[in-house]
């Protein structure tokens, strides 16, 4: 069986926002990355980032369906699309992308790229409340799912199952001497035993599995055992990411009878950093995007450390309706609080109310004496307040006034 490309793929290259809240009749060019950008959108409240997603999720036939039919109606709506905007700028790479899909659509007779593809709808809201296990389910029951486009709180909430069929069906693999099944077993296992470890912080963790219960644990470094459900709201909206995409993943490989697949798609996440620690908030995107090397991920976000931590990435503002260069990358925390995220500053609320007690006394008494002795007030009733850099500051400030 021939298996999807990343460059046959049909990525998101574009998307025109005809009516957003108030924001109506805008493009959203990504960059031209090969074979594919992220996008990440970014903005103010309200300025329509999880309408977008919602609006993507909807309108994403040609994944959504997995059926042919998918991209056929996709394939009609860029067809009107061009013949009701003959003089529009995006005329060609809307050509280019019903090209693309009409090549896809002639390889229907071989092979189904539809059942070799990725697609996923994450949600701001997310947590890993796994149902209860009692007995093992029928495999095609998880490849019906996966190709009636089961949402993704479907799919975290039948993890823990998926995870005891899978040791179920190894066990039946060991006692027909299986290899090649056993190794593929064990890899998925350590690969999502490694992507605990990496965000637990724990390199000694272990992934136990019970089979008296149908029950796995994780169990730490000090031997301490939690389950999915114990964890922490920040690790279980992240590990509830991973859990949606480990399942559907595992199955596409199924289908098409090739754990080394990495498949192609498009995963849209409402707020990556949901929850999560800022050092974690860094980390997620590379994390994804290494897991999943040939996945699009179309997230959005309020987060600094996610918009500097992803390679190969569109930055879109929806509040200025711009794009970002990349060297926004490559900027500091404190540089996008201030660039991007629209604030005066890259100080607390309380630390600008402290240098306006200062430029109050500065402008206002006259006399140096006091002018220098109730700037010193302020510096020691502060003090607490204060980090190392901003006492530093405005001590040299209160000097260069004198």
């Amino acid at each position: 069986m021939s298996l999807l490309a990343p460059q046959d793929f049909p990525y998101i290259t574009q998307i025109y926002v005809s009516d957003c809240y108030t924001y109506q009749g805008f493009d959203i060019v990504l960059n031209n990355d090969k074979p594919f950008s992220h996008l990440v959108l970014t903005g103010k409240n309200g300025s329509g980032k999880s309408t977008i997603l919602r609006s993507l999720d909807s309108s994403l036939t040609v994944l959504n369906n997995r059926e042919s039919i998918g991209l056929e109606n996709h394939i009609k709506y860029l067809n009107e699309l061009i013949r009701g905007n003959i003089n529009h700028p995006n005329q060609t790479l809307w050509r280019e992308e019903l090209k693309k899909l009409q090549n896809v659509t002639a390889n229907f007779g071989n092979y189904k790229y539809y059942h070799q593809s990725l697609y996923s709808f994450l949600k701001a809201n997310r947590d890993s409340n796994l149902e209860p296990v009692s007995t093992v389910k029928r495999e095609d029951e998880f490849i019906d799912n996966l190709n009636k486009q089961k949402s993704s709180e479907f799919f975290i909430k039948q993890f823990k199952q998926y995870l005891v069929n899978k040791k179920v069906t190894q066990a039946f693999d060991i006692l027909d001497n299986n290899q090649a099944k056993i190794a593929d077993t064990e890899r998925f296992f350590s690969l999502m035993t490694q992507s605990l470890k990496n965000i637990l912080e724990d390199q000694k963790l272990e992934l136990i599995f019970v089979k008296d219960n149908f029950e796995f644990f994780i169990q730490l470094r000090n031997g301490q055992k939690i389950t999915f459900e114990n964890l922490s709201d920040g690790f279980s909206a992240l590990i509830s990411i991973l859990m949606d995409l480990f399942m559907r993943v595992d199955i596409i490989r199924k289908e098409v009878k090739d754990f080394s697949y990495n498949p192609c798609g498009i995963v849209l996440i409402d707020e990556p950093e949901t929850h999560l620690h800022l050092k974690l908030q860094y980390e997620v995107m590379p994390l994804l995007t290494s897991l999943f090397p040939n996945v699009q991920f179309i997230v959005a976000t309020h987060s600094p450390a996610v918009i500097s931590s992803i390679k190969k990435a569109t930055v879109f503002d929806l509040t200025s309706k711009s794009t970002e260069t990349e060297s926004i990358v490559g900027s500091s925390f404190s540089e996008l609080m201030v660039s991007h995220f629209g604030l005066d500053n890259e100080y607390s609320n309380i630390a600008d109310d402290i240098f306006a007690q200062i430029n109050h006394i500065v402008k206002t008494e006259t006399n140096p004496q006091i002018r220098r002795k109730r700037l010193q007030t302020i510096l020691t009733e502060n003090e607490r307040y204060l980090s190392p850099a901003m006492q530093l500051e405005l001590e040299s400030m209160i000097l260069e006034l004198q």
